[in-house]
């Protein structure tokens, strides 16, 4: 009998991938990913997702299909299957997968629904806010809501006049929590910023992951200027923690250099103990649309403690 170990796993994987993407024709799949890595140094390891010392790190790389295929003249079936590839690392060899996004559904004159694991429309209404998404500096080392929720039902409309609206359902007996929760998002403008240069949404979160929080998000991009803001108030559901939170975000586009900077504050508790403040400084080099280099440095302050981080890391999507 053959020994099933990380590596065949791996190779199995992305057999599977190729053995899909031949199995349709090239125009309803994608085979998506991107591959990240980072050197860095954290000072005390109080960040989530970041330990003490010097580590090398993948972070959030992945690899995916999604793609559709036409049922009839009214409904396409679409899907997306993506998995976080934590091998980078010497501490990750017998778990190099976590699980990402992952559904199926239809889409057709009345929108989107797709079922399985999925970022709940409370998350996805950051838009491009997150100057440092994905690194220590993310947002979500201080602000609640930001999360992916599996068996859930989650509905987007098409967009008329530039808006649209979209929610996040988990029935009870499939919810983290003991209840069933939702999330419902209104969206105007283009989230991306390539259609409008402006973009706002406001979104609520109910029982999702414990979770209750209202959000205002909005973003603007003037020339090489882009600045984003973002007030949310949220609340634990056994109302024991509640309080206010925002983020303020700014960078500019010089040829391939994007210096940023981004602040998060948040006094509810919920993503640490106590009061959290995070201020972060980076710049990027873009060496294409597919490819960049980063550098950032990102302090934590804590009502008893502190934390900072320093990291270098190159980046390519495909």
């Amino acid at each position: 009998m053959m020994k099933v170990t990380p590596t065949t796993s791996l190779f199995a994987s992305f057999a599977s991938l190729l053995v899909i993407s031949q199995a349709v024709s090239a125009d309803e799949v994608d085979v998506y990913g991107k591959a990240e890595v980072q050197i860095a140094h954290t000072d005390t390891g109080e960040m989530r997702y970041a330990n003490e010392g010097t580590q090398i790190d993948a972070p959030f790389s992945r690899i995916g299909v999604k793609g559709d295929h036409k049922l009839n003249e009214s409904l396409t079936a679409v899907f997306k299957y993506e998995v976080q590839v934590n091998g980078f690392e010497a501490d990750n060899t017998t778990t190099p997968f976590s699980a990402r996004n992952t559904y199926l559904g239809l889409k057709g004159a009345f929108g989107e629904v797709v079922v399985g694991r999925n970022d709940t429309r409370f998350k996805y209404s950051e838009g491009k806010l997150d100057n440092f998404n994905e690194t220590q500096g993310d947002i979500f080392q201080v602000i609640a809501g930001q999360d992916r929720v599996g068996d859930t039902i989650t509905y987007s409309s098409k967009y008329w006049n530039n808006a649209q609206f979209s929610v996040t359902y988990a029935p009870k007996d499939d919810a983290a929590s003991t209840e069933a929760g939702y999330a419902a998002t209104f969206i105007y403008g283009d989230r991306g910023l390539k259609n409008t240069p402006y973009y706002i949404s406001l979104s609520h979160v109910d029982t999702l992951n414990n979770v209750i929080a209202s959000r205002i998000v909005t973003v603007y991009k003037f020339e090489q200027l882009q600045l984003g803001a973002l007030y949310q108030h949220s609340e634990s559901v056994d109302g024991t923690k509640s309080g206010d939170g925002y983020v303020l975000s700014a960078s500019y586009k010089m040829d391939k250099w994007i210096p940023k900077v981004q602040l998060a504050s948040d006094d509810s508790t919920l993503r640490q103990d106590t009061e959290a403040t995070q201020w972060t400084a980076g710049v990027d080099y873009v060496f294409d649309k597919q490819t960049k280099a980063y550098f950032l440095y990102t302090d934590l302050d804590l009502e008893a403690s502190t934390d900072s981080s320093v990291a270098l890391g190159l980046k390519y999507n495909f």
